[in-house]
Parts: structure tokens; sequence; C-alpha cells
């Protein structure tokens, strides 16, 4: 059982649970209560599957939270702006959850069902007009207490620190094929991660952050940042040499030139990218 807020909204989330065979069963309420029979029948054999002896795929979850009563509940301007917010919501869960799990951020499903149903009357359901979006490629599943993270943050506002997002669109873009995309996106990350280090070094110095804005501005490319980054103490775990010939190089070819770089530079260049944005700005481990 979860509390996350999605948009204001305080929420109670139950995922399902275990049965004798490889499907899910339906998760109760937050008071242990069984769900509305409507949401039983609509939802039969579609709460997931346990797919090893320690992972499961979880395709529906409870939610449980006051809205106030109406008649027409698809026109409720509460259930509106709750769906309206999932969104927002979804995306910082997702962005999280990519980032631990090695899943890729793009979707390349073709499933879109509602993100809520809510049961009303004696028969019947209504659903937002916000569709979910999911996507499992080839990743580790999340952890429990990842998961759990992955709500705290979403619920807080916080979203995937920009050299982390940069990362999972460069993923993105190569399997895509967009292969500049993907580069100029793994420089991107990987000049975020030394900017932000440079940044956070000099402020604890005494600078002023508008002082030191502006100084950042003035250092070019991500390999004067490189040697910035090394005269403050910082290790990037890619060398000078590797960062210039096998990103930076690569990079600008792409934005400058037009050139579409090979898969092996690609994936060679997201590796130094990756391998910088640990060693410097590394996400929590949970």
């Amino acid at each position: 059982m979860e509390h996350v807020t999605i948009g204001g909204h305080k929420v109670i989330m139950k995922l399902p649970t275990l049965g004798d065979d490889l499907l899910l069963q339906a998760p109760t309420d937050h008071l242990g209560r069984s769900l509305p029979p409507q949401m039983l029948r609509a939802f039969e054999g579609r709460w997931g599957y346990r797919s090893s002896e320690r992972t499961c795929y979880v395709d529906a979850a409870s939610a449980s939270l006051l809205l106030y009563p109406n008649a027409e509940m698809h026109d409720s301007e509460e259930f509106n702006s709750l769906s309206s917010s999932f969104f927002s919501w979804f995306t910082a869960v997702r962005e999280w959850a990519a980032a631990w799990s090695g899943t890729p951020l793009g979707t390349f499903d073709n499933s879109h069902n509602s993100a809520f149903h809510i049961p009303y009357g004696k028969k019947y359901m209504t659903a937002s007009p916000v569709l979910m979006r999911t996507v499992f490629i080839g990743a580790k599943s999340l952890s429990r207490a990842q998961l759990s993270e992955a709500f705290r943050h979403a619920s807080r506002g916080e979203h995937l620190p920009v050299e982390h997002q940069m990362l999972l669109s460069s993923t993105d873009a190569q399997l895509g094929g967009d292969l500049r995309r993907a580069v100029i996106d793994a420089a991107t990350a990987a000049e975020v991660a030394l900017a932000s280090y440079v940044a956070d070094n000099l402020e604890v110095r005494g600078l002023e952050r508008g002082f030191i804005d502006e100084m950042i501005k003035d250092v070019n490319g991500v390999v004067n940042l490189h040697e910035l980054c090394t005269r403050l103490g910082g290790e990037p775990a890619v060398s000078k040499g590797k960062l210039r010939q096998e990103l930076a190089n690569v990079r600008n070819l792409a934005v400058h030139g037009g050139h579409t770089p090979t898969p092996q530079e690609t994936t060679l260049a997201r590796q130094h990218a990756a391998t910088l944005v640990q060693a410097l700005r590394p996400l929590p481990q949970v």
C-alpha cells in the first residue's frame, strides 16, 4: 500500500496480490474491502502476471481517494482535474523507474487504457480520458523500494535530474534509429553533469550563483568543462582525450556537419556520457 499525491489529491494505492497461478489477483481497497463487483468483472485477469519467482508485471492497481459524488462523474471538474494531473505525475514515476531499471523511456507499445476507472451506481464505470503509457524492453525489474521511491519523488513533483533525462532520451533516440539526436543528447547529458558539478563546487567555495552561471556560459564546450572539473578535484571517469574524440567531435559533426554517426560511434558516445554522469551526478541508490 502506497500513499501518493496526484495533483493535490491524496491517493492510497494498493498493488494486486499473488494468487495460486501466474495471474495476479485483484487488490482490495485501502480498508481491506473487496473492490466493487463491476470493477472485479471488468478487470478479471487484467491485473498483471507473475513472470518469475521474484518478479511480477503489474498492469493495474487500486486507488482509493475522496471525490464529491456526481451523477455524471466523467463531467466532474474534480475527476477531470485528477485525471489531467495524472500524466505529469506518472511521467515522473516513469522517469525514475526507467533510470533505475534501465528501461527505455519512450512508448513503444500499442496499449492505451484509461488511467482511471471509477465505479458509479450499481453496474457502471466511468473512465478518464488520460491514457496509460507503458513500456518494457529487456529491462531489469524495479525493486519494491525503488517503486516506492519513484512514487514519492512524483508525489513531490520531483522529476529526474536533467542529465539523467538526457541519457534516457539518448537511449530512446538510438532505439528509434535517430543516431544524430542520440549523440547530441548524450553530449548534453555530459555537459549538464560537468556544469552542475562545477557550479556546486564553486558555490561551496563562496562564489555567488549568478557569477558562477555567467562564468560557465563563457566556458566553451564539454571538453573545457571537463578540464575545469578536474582542476576543481572532480573525477569524471572519462579521459579528456576520449571525451573529445569519441563524444564531443562526434556530436559536433552531427550538429554542424549534418553527419549521421555510425551505430558504433553512437553507442560509444552514450557509454562515455553515462559513465561521466554516474561518476559526477549519480542517482541515489535505493
